[in-house]
């Protein structure tokens, strides 16, 4: 008998595992149902079409439709169509089509890939006409649609997202003010004390960033805002106001269903949910850290299109595993390459893990080669075992230098085996001493006095 296999969204993950379906199985088939009008694009683009970095707002889509009915693919994509029930009984899908129209499809495996839904900060007037989100192509068009030179723009929420909008808004020569509820910028990225950097570089470059701060209310011209230290109200201009406040999982017909769900739909090494024969990826799934040990809903479309393809595989009869996610993570804002690896503290700590510290900042080439640039390198390791925890970079090469220290984290490398790496040298490409093995070597030094101290009072 064929098997009937049935994906929901054709997000990074829900296209990655039709794929691997496909290639699995050649006689199977494929159902890939997409609520919205236009099959799998890039989220993390949005940004930078706005502004015309890429020239065309539909440039983000990866493939058009007749990828994935041809004969390569040979899945039936069901554009516009919702699914609004999961039947595990009766293996069954219902759907809402095109004008409403109302159907059902049988199922033998099921891959949920209804990836994330902007969440919504506690604060009044977020219906206004002047509030935008950047979470879809027709966000990204109506934003650019309304943004013109001169006119002040409020971003809430200093993540990855707002802080990508409001380089791009800044460029289209808008007068940008930055809100973030927490006391630094990318909090979800990087440790507070190394993200000064990037607050420097963004007011060199004349945008206003306002820390430690709430957004309360969004009035007409104007975002109300209180300094949460202080309790002090004042009013922000804003002729436009762009909430980036960050995403939760889209996990509501999952749970309906009666699959086990936390903060995400839970999955194991296989992307196997609670139940026989359905799979999740993507930003609704919520899989092992192998770092903190515990459970974690990524964000990232490198690890979507991973958990996808394994999820795909599987569905299709096959057999594929992914152990978790080290969360390696990168961008780039105002001329600054940024990128890490594994937790920050805060999210160590959180997992009661017993951290130590060490940075380091240096020259990107030989010290007497002329020219610009520094890389500032923030690592972790666990304080009792010396073993890496996770690494911070900001400067050129940062992404490469973060790829290295995934690769250490993978190794379970201790901070004195980072420290001992060997690395390229020459005077106009890298230093000859690696700025992430230096600032490994000064955190094995750290613990090294740290482990001498505890054997003496033992």
């Amino acid at each position: 008998m064929t098997k009937r296999i049935i994906v929901i969204g054709c997000g990074t993950a829900g296209a990655a595992a039709t794929l691997q379906a496909r290639k699995t199985n050649r006689e199977a088939t494929i159902t890939l149902l997409q609520d919205e009008a236009s099959p799998e694009y890039s989220r993390c683009g949005l940004p930078y079409a706005v502004n015309k970095t890429i020239p065309n707002i539909e440039d983000l889509v990866i493939h058009p439709p007749d990828f994935y009915e041809g004969r390569l693919v040979g899945a039936d994509l069901q554009l516009n169509t919702t699914a609004t029930k999961i039947d595990l009984k009766s293996k069954t899908v219902h759907i809402k089509g095109p004008s409403d129209k109302a159907d059902s499809l049988l199922f033998d495996s099921l891959v949920i890939a209804t990836g994330s839904r902007p969440s919504a900060p506690p604060m009044d007037g977020l219906d206004s006409p002047q509030v935008y989100r950047m979470h879809t192509l027709d966000d990204a068009r109506a934003v650019q649609a309304a943004a013109k030179k001169g006119m002040s723009v409020a971003i809430i929420g200093a993540g990855l997202v707002g802080m990508e909008t409001a380089e791009s808004l800044h460029s289209l020569g808008l007068n940008v003010t930055v809100i973030e509820f927490l006391d630094s910028v990318l909090p979800a990225m990087i440790d507070a004390d190394f993200s000064g950097d990037i607050v420097e570089r963004m007011e060199e470059e004349g945008i206003t960033v306002k820390l430690g701060t709430a957004a309360k209310a969004v009035v007409p011209g104007k975002v109300r805002v209180e300094k949460r230290a202080l309790g002090e109200i004042e009013e922000v201009s804003a002729d436009l106001v762009v909430v980036a406040t960050g995403v939760r999982s889209n996990t509501t017909l999952a749970s309906e269903a009666g699959i086990k769900v936390n903060r995400g739909i839970v999955v194991d090494e296989r992307m196997a949910t609670s139940e026989p024969g359905v799979f999740a990826a993507g930003d609704c799934a919520e899989h092992l850290d192998l770092v903190t040990g515990q459970t974690v809903v990524s964000g990232l479309g490198s690890v979507a299109l991973r958990q996808g393809e394994v999820a795909g595989i599987n569905a299709a009869g096959g057999t594929a595993k992914l152990a978790g996610v080290i969360l390696a993570r990168t961008t780039h804002l105002f001329g600054l390459e940024i990128a890490a690896v594994g937790p920050t503290r805060h999210t160590a700590e959180r997992a009661e893990l017993p951290v130590l510290a060490g940075k380091f900042r240096g020259s990107k080439t030989a010290e007497y080669y002329p020219s610009e640039g520094e890389v500032s390198v923030k690592l972790l390791a666990n304080k009792e075992t010396g073993v890496l925890l996770g690494g911070q970079v900001i400067g050129p090469c940062a992404h490469q230098r973060a790829n290295v220290l995934g690769a250490a984290l993978m190794a379970k490398m201790s901070i004195s085996q980072v420290a001992s790496l060997e690395t390229c040298y020459a005077p106009p490409v890298a230093p000859i001493r690696e700025p992430v093995a230096l600032a490994a070597k000064i955190l094995a030094l750290r613990y090294a006095k740290l482990k001498e101290r505890r054997s003496k009072s033992s």
